[in-house]
């Protein structure tokens, strides 16, 4: 699986964020997709995620002297105050658990310095990569009730104004139909034969000589201090 081959991530964030020369805070970092390309750009990165796999598998892939990894059971580190220029939360906050959100966020803004930002990027709707989770229970399943308590949770942030959300898509591309299946089902056999039969029908819509290519919408909002 290649996801995000034509770089849409980092080029929305950088559209809408300085980076160059920052201290950035990124908490979910995950497998370090992301990461890699702020630290192309940031003075410092700090990239954080409760799951230690994760966090193994993003440092055997990223070297730069300017990234470091720490696991945070809550996804924000226990560190001064005002120690970052940014906090970018990259499809992560959705996944911090409802009745946290808020807290999650008010954690990551004492991190930042004053004039700081933060930046959240979260799933959208529509897409068929977003309907093969929806549909099939693909990758992390239907979030719809995360995405919209993550939203709220922006807007409720005391002190804090968020921008207008900028939407932008992303690929995900699958070798074939294993590939798909290994990433994203793994536990699939466990499925009835019609179940694995409708979900190749319509793989099927988004197969061509490359492989099968899916889409997924994504939003980013930036908030700043009032």
């Amino acid at each position: 699986m290649i996801q995000d081959p034509t770089n849409q991530y980092i080029a929305t964030i950088l559209s809408q964020c300085v980076v160059t020369g920052k201290e950035v805070l990124e908490i979910g970092c995950g497998k370090g997709r992301i990461t890699r390309d702020l630290a192309k750009h940031a003075k410092r990165v700090l990239a954080t995620d409760p799951d230690a796999a994760a966090l193994a598998f993003a440092r055997s892939g990223i070297d730069a002297a300017n990234v470091e990894f720490i696991q945070a059971p809550t996804g924000v580190p226990d560190l001064p105050p005002e120690s970052f220029d940014l906090v970018i939360y990259t499809l992560s906050l959705h996944h911090v658990p409802l009745a946290e959100m808020s807290g999650s966020l008010r954690a990551a803004a004492k991190l930042l310095r004053k004039s700081g930002v933060i930046a959240v990027v979260e799933p959208g709707d529509g897409g068929s990569f977003t309907e093969s989770k929806e549909r099939f229970g693909a990758g992390s399943g239907d979030e719809r009730t995360e995405r919209e308590s993550a939203i709220r949770a922006m807007h409720a942030l005391e002190g804090w104004i968020v921008e207008e959300t900028i939407l932008f898509r992303t690929l995900f591309r699958f070798h074939d139909y294993d590939d798909f299946l290994d990433n994203m089902l793994p536990n699939y056999r466990q499925q009835p034969e019609s179940f694995v039969n409708e979900l190749r029908r319509f793989l099927d819509l988004y197969r061509s000589a490359d492989g099968i290519t899916l889409d997924a919408c994504r939003r980013l909002n930036v908030l700043h201090r009032q």
